[in-house]
């Protein structure tokens, strides 16, 4: 399970949900506000750069927004990220809306990538005022420092299983005898961008990866030092069908058996 941390309070969600909220911050309590300041966050793909993702966000905004008008496009830092910065303005029921946006890239667990875009709003003009409160705002961000991490294992090609492979995308959690046949089954591709949850024998969280110094490059799976939260058994209530052998194609019996490997 992933941690959140909200204003009001903490929640835990099973590790295939992806944080896509948005924060809203108004000067106005009611009506308009002359200045919003807004953080949203989107997927990316694993090989874009924030470049990247900055052309590709222009050229959406040229197609979906009314008079859309690009005054400035240059690359910053935000707490030594890579950033884009844009700026530009477009109409909304007849009035002119000012946009300032800053654009950063992110890892997501297990292994996907997320843009976090912070957009400051005026309607009419973009005021010095206003453009000192938004670069106040963007030196203030500080981004968490990940934990460190422990030396990882690769497992060996011909490591016994079962072994789990949780879609994030269809919910369906298949189990594999061994890892040959995990690799035979799964898309690669899907997998280095964080498609599938991957899990060993006793439920413990695995990663994708290259193997060091290989060529032509080859991935194997990889243990994990991660919290016991992400184990699969904390998973499960996300699973919408089950694809395995007879004794393990229920979540009630992968339930069971991993409860058994943890009693070993």
């Amino acid at each position: 399970m992933a941690k959140y941390i909200l204003q009001e309070a903490t929640l835990a969600l099973p590790d295939v949900y992806k944080d896509r909220t948005m924060n809203l911050f108004t000067l106005s309590e009611n009506g308009a506000s002359e200045f919003t300041f807004v953080v949203s966050r989107a997927s990316v793909k694993k090989d874009e750069s924030v470049h990247d993702v900055a052309t590709r966000l222009v050229r959406e905004l040229e197609i979906t927004v009314p008079d859309f008008n690009l005054t400035s496009s240059h690359m910053t830092t935000v707490d030594n990220h890579a950033a884009a910065e844009l700026f530009y303005h477009f109409k909304n029921d007849g009035t002119t809306v000012f946009q300032k946006q800053t654009i950063i890239l992110m890892d997501e667990h297990p292994a996907g990538r997320k843009m976090v875009c912070y957009i400051g709003t005026c309607p009419g003009e973009f005021s010095d005022y206003y453009h000192d409160q938004y670069q106040a705002i963007i030196r203030s961000i500080k981004f968490h420092k990940p934990a460190p991490t422990e030396t990882r294992d690769m497992l060996e090609a011909n490591t016994e299983g079962p072994f789990f492979a949780l879609d994030s995308e269809s919910k369906i959690l298949s189990v594999f005898k061994n890892i040959q046949e995990l690799y035979g089954h799964l898309s690669l591709q899907r997998a280095k961008e964080g498609h599938y949850l991957l899990f060993d024998k006793q439920g413990a969280p695995l990663s994708i990866a290259p193997v060091p110094g290989s060529q032509p490059l080859r991935y194997a799976l990889w243990t994990l030092s991660a919290e016991k939260s992400h184990h699969l058994v904390s998973q499960l209530s996300v699973c919408r069908q089950v694809s395995g052998s007879d004794d393990l194609n229920s979540t009630d019996q992968i339930r069971k058996y991993l409860m058994a490997q943890r009693a070993k």
